[in-house]
């Protein structure tokens, strides 16, 4: 083994296969939303999960001022969704794909979990922030398959 460099460390993680979820929230600066990878479950008692973003982005700065999140973990079907919400496109949200809860939240149709998450601590992590999350609310469909990410591809067969 050898010291790893940022390109050798890049590299070793896309060897971790990961579903995709796409986070979204509102804020003063309006609807922001993000495709991420990075989430995990933290207890089960308390129930709290962990999202990680770039600090740099706006849906960042979106969830650090409003202090809640809407998941929405994709399904096979998604890919394109995935990649909306990759991207750095004004209109994420001006899609057939978005449905909205009650209080506003948007979450993505025919999602496989649709969690609306309350910020309970945020920590940072070199470039990007974690923040720890309380769901408050669950809805999960159980008939489709996940879409996963592996070394750096979209929609990889299990």
């Amino acid at each position: 083994m050898t010291t790893p460099t940022d390109l050798d460390f890049r590299r070793a993680m896309s060897h971790f296969a990961t579903g995709v979820a796409v986070v979204t929230t509102r804020s003063s600066a309006g609807e922001q939303g993000a495709t991420i990878s990075a989430l995990t479950s933290v207890s089960l008692d308390p129930l709290l999960l962990l999202i990680c973003l770039n600090r740099d982005s706006a849906t960042y700065a979106a969830i650090a001022e409003s202090g809640y999140f809407g998941l929405s973990v994709l399904n096979n079907s998604h890919k394109d969704v995935a990649m909306q919400f990759a991207s750095r496109t004004a209109d994420k949200f001006a899609s057939d794909v978005i449905e909205r809860s009650e209080d506003g939240t948007s979450f993505i149709k025919d999602a496989l979990v649709q969690m609306h998450c309350e910020v309970v601590e945020t920590f940072s992590g070199g470039t990007h922030a974690l923040f720890m999350a309380r769901p408050t609310s669950v809805k999960v469909q159980e008939d489709e398959a996940p879409l996963l990410y592996f070394q750096g591809k979209l929609g990889v067969e299990i």
